[in-house]
């Protein structure tokens, strides 16, 4: 019972944080609409999100907000971003966020990326490092070992009971049946085949890794913090280290009984890792 009432509480939250504060617009980049999000003041903190999509004012960005100016994009082809017909490879991408902050008028800032975010954060970090003031990765894919494959994220949008099993330490609680559930609206649906689609023109072959990056990675200058669920079944908690070995100046942190999106499931926690680090 007290599982389900803490569900309904987030749901609300998302619910008021959507309806009551102005945190969404919708920019132009060289003829390109570009949907942000931003809230808070002090040192602008860039946001990259995760495969899942997490494109509404969420509890997690509004605790990050309480200490840093958030800004958080949705990546081509997620939300009301376009030019994903563009982007095929990570190098896009790349070039895409690179328009961004000179949009921005960032020219060295703090970035947290959650899984495929984290692998867009570290590929901009190996090619513009001085633009990177520290760098904090959130189970990203972007590595590959043969003996911890990472599961086929495209896959488990066929059966939602395997998608919730490998996304959450618990995927029974109400959290978990909130976010992916059973029965998913149109709306719901329309956007999640989206973001895969999107996401499969940098993450399907090879699949979620780049074959150049392990070696490029000694180019990031920034300190690099490196987050892990203890319970990550999507991208296994083995890659932390393989991470770690390739970035100098980084260090590990692991949420325990935790999944892969740790931004929700352990958000205290994730939240309180990142201002550690970020300071």
């Amino acid at each position: 019972m007290l599982d389900k009432l803490k569900s309904i509480q987030y749901a609300l939250k998302v619910k008021w944080y959507e309806a009551t504060l102005d945190r969404l617009r919708v920019v132009d980049i060289n003829g390109r609409k570009v949907q942000l999000m931003e809230g808070g003041e002090g040192e602008p903190l860039l946001y990259l999100h995760s495969a899942y999509g997490e494109n509404l004012w969420m509890p997690f960005h509004q605790k990050l907000s309480e200490k840093y100016r958030v800004i958080a994009p949705a990546h081509p082809g997620f939300a009301q971003t376009e030019g994903i017909e563009d982007i095929d490879s990570m190098e896009d991408m790349i070039f895409h966020y690179l328009d961004l902050m000179d949009y921005l008028g960032l020219k060295e800032v703090n970035i947290a990326g959650v899984s495929l975010g984290g692998w867009i954060a570290a590929e901009f970090a190996t090619r513009y490092p001085d633009r990177v003031h520290r760098l904090a990765l959130a189970a990203p894919v972007g590595l590959w070992m043969d003996e911890h494959p990472v599961t086929d994220l495209f896959a488990l949008l066929l059966n939602i009971e395997k998608l919730r099993a490998t996304n959450f330490h618990d995927p029974e609680s109400a959290l978990a049946r909130m976010l992916v559930p059973d029965e998913a609206d149109d709306d719901m649906k329309a956007e999640a085949y989206k973001g895969m689609a999107a996401t499969a023109r940098l993450a399907w072959n090879p699949f979620c890794h780049n074959p150049k990056l392990a070696r490029r990675l000694k180019r990031i200058k920034s300190p690099t913090l490196i987050l892990w669920g203890d319970d990550d079944k999507l991208v296994p908690t083995a890659y932390a280290e393989e991470w770690a070995r390739h970035i100098k100046d980084s260090r590990v942190v692991k949420i325990s009984e935790c999944g892969h999106l740790m931004m929700f499931e352990k958000e205290d926690e994730f939240v309180r890792s990142l201002t550690d680090f970020f300071g």
